[in-house]
């Protein structure tokens, strides 16, 4: 009687703590959905480490390998842009999936509107807005599949490739000794015996050895694994009549792997131990047998020949992913519009009141331009932000079809720049050095033939040499930057420039207004070229001497009137 209390205590106890995790699993969740919900008008909390954004860099170079596609961003561009902010603010992705083809959407903005019309983005991005509940259960669906670790899913299928086929042929014949072993027991026991103790002490030694092989794959069998149960769920959410192609293709893709689940359980279990009697009796089994190794290359055999679906579900729900990250970021912006793009090399581009989306308040600025722009003005009056504003409005049109600004009509642009450059210790190149080789790359792709007309800003043209090279050098290569089908927008402290090329270019500005002591920018652009300077001003403000201050005005204002240095 005793020991049955005991048992029914023990029984009680387990199925508590059972109860117990359910319960408070649905709690966590129910707790993060609300979370989800309540973040949306926000934008993202957490930031994305180094390795983690090396992680995400590394699956879009794994997927395209390596190679630079047409209308790709450069590195170069990338960095000036500081686009891993930009990436950064938009990032609600509960997936590495969807991490990844947000990324690349950023990285590869559309050179046509083949693949707007293909994903139907705008309609799906309409479709998270308007269905709250959809959008959070596809959350928490992405949610469960989460981030695949240290590396990305290109990295982990890479290293299997490494595996190469792997033939189960050995594990078959450690399993016909054993049954023959057990066999020979029965016919001469003496001998039996030995070969039973054998087979058993042979069929375990391969098993560790195979196992310690196979048991470092598991992450990447798991996550293929989770991406799957993953598909099936957003297949089961039932979205709008919007995603029926969507849904479709992902069916179709998921179907392909049917059998890759059957029996993945004991691989997936390979790095696990457990401590019940019958788990421990099942891992003896396995030894004997080689059973879950045989699963393990029949699964690998699977990844192996269907490579690219697999690379086609994550791209599929990544897409879900980006899409709804998207839509909150969207949300979390003061206003945005959806972007016109046309094909073509004689559109204007005109942008409504644009803003920096990583600025806290930043002030709005239009343009219509139908050829390139000279920027000048004070230093820090805005001339690098209006840029940069302008460059990544033209990103994101391209890429997620949301600007921030209220109205953007243009083409679909090949976008270079060349702005926050630096010395390259690693190759010993001077600023200068760096710098013409940025700009020689956007010569290039100038001269490059092609129907997607080239979009460039360059801050400070040749800043790193003297005046007089300086001048001759950027007015001859602006002018190759002013043809038909380049929008070149190029900030510069060099007056000069604005009246040397007067025929190529328009000149807009940016000032300030000194008050109380103290330099005052609005920030707002405005026609014609800068008549203000103001970097004699901040010396005065800073506190340096007056015959400093008095000396150096005299002789800048000499020289605006004359066009010659003078001794003062």
């Amino acid at each position: 009687m005793e020991t049955i209390i005991v048992l029914l205590i023990i029984y009680a106890v387990f199925v508590f703590v059972m109860i117990r995790g359910a319960y408070d699993e649905k709690k966590r969740k129910q707790k993060y959905r609300n979370q989800l919900k309540n973040l949306y008008g926000s934008f993202p909390q957490t930031v994305c480490s180094a390795e983690e954004i090396a992680r995400i860099e590394s699956g879009f170079r794994h997927f395209f390998n390596g190679k630079a596609l047409e209308g790709m961003i450069d590195d170069i561009t990338w960095n000036d842009l500081n686009m891993d902010s930009i990436f950064a603010r938009m990032n609600f992705t509960q997936s590495s999936a969807g991490e990844e083809t947000l990324y690349a959407m950023l990285r590869h903005p559309a050179l046509s509107n083949d693949r707007q019309e293909k994903y139907m983005l705008e309609q799906h991005i309409a479709y998270m807005t308007l269905n709250e509940t959809m959008r959070l259960d596809a959350m928490m669906l992405l949610d469960e599949l989460g981030k695949s670790g240290k590396y990305a899913l290109a990295d982990y299928l890479d290293f299997i490739k490494e595996l190469g086929i792997r033939s189960n042929l050995k594990h078959y014949l450690c399993i016909l000794f054993l049954i023959g072993s057990l066999v020979s027991v029965f016919a001469i026991p003496s001998l039996g015996v030995a070969l039973l103790i054998a087979a058993a002490c042979f069929n375990i030694v391969t098993y560790m050895n195979e196992k310690g092989v196979a048991s470092t794959y598991v992450t990447a069998f798991s996550y293929i694994m989770r991406m799957l149960e993953c598909a099936d769920g957003i297949i089961a959410l039932g979205l709008g009549s919007e995603f029926t192609e969507y849904t479709d293709t992902l069916k179709k893709k998921r179907e392909r792997f049917k059998s890759f689940e059957k029996n993945s359980g004991m691989v997936l279990k390979l790095n696990s131990a457990t401590g019940s009697v019958g788990g421990i009796l099942f891992d003896y089994i396995k030894m004997l047998t080689h059973i879950d190794l045989i699963q393990f290359n029949k699964m690998l055999g699977i990844i192996q020949r269907h490579e690219k679906d697999i690379y086609e579900i994550a791209e599929s729900i990544g897409y879900l992913d980006a899409v709804i990250s998207i839509d909150y970021f969207r949300a979390a912006l003061p206003y945005s519009c959806v972007p016109v793009l046309t094909k073509g090399k004689n559109d204007t581009l005109v942008i409504k009141d644009a803003f920096h989306p990583c600025l806290e308040n930043p002030v709005a600025n239009s343009i219509s331009q139908n050829r390139g722009m000279l920027v000048t003005g004070s230093n820090a009056s805005g001339k690098s932000t209006f840029l940069k504003t302008v460059a990544i409005n033209a990103i994101l049109a391209q890429s997620i079809s949301i600007c921030c600004a209220k109205a953007y009509s243009g083409n679909y642009y090949r976008i270079y720049s060349s702005m926050s450059l630096r010395d390259s210790l690693e190759s010993g190149e001077s600023y200068y050095m760096v710098e013409i080789k940025a700009l020689k790359r956007i010569i290039d792709a100038a001269d490059t033939e092609c129907q997607n007309p080239l979009l460039c800003f360059v801050d400070e043209v040749l800043r790193g040499t003297n005046t007089v090279e300086r001048i001759a050098a950027s007015v001859q290569i602006l002018k190759k930057l002013s043809k038909r089908g380049i929008f070149c927008f190029a900030a510069t402290h060099d007056i000069e420039l604005t009246k040397l090329l007067v025929d190529e270019f328009d000149n807009c500005h940016f000032e300030e207004e000194v008050k109380d002591g103290d330099v005052l920018f609005s920030y707002r652009l405005l026609p014609g070229r800068s008549h203000t300077r103001n970097a004699i001003k901040l010396l005065e403000i800073i506190g340096f001497s007056k015959d400093i201050i008095k000396q150096a005005d005299n002789m800048a204002g000499d020289f605006l009137r004359t066009g010659e240095w003078r001794k003062v």
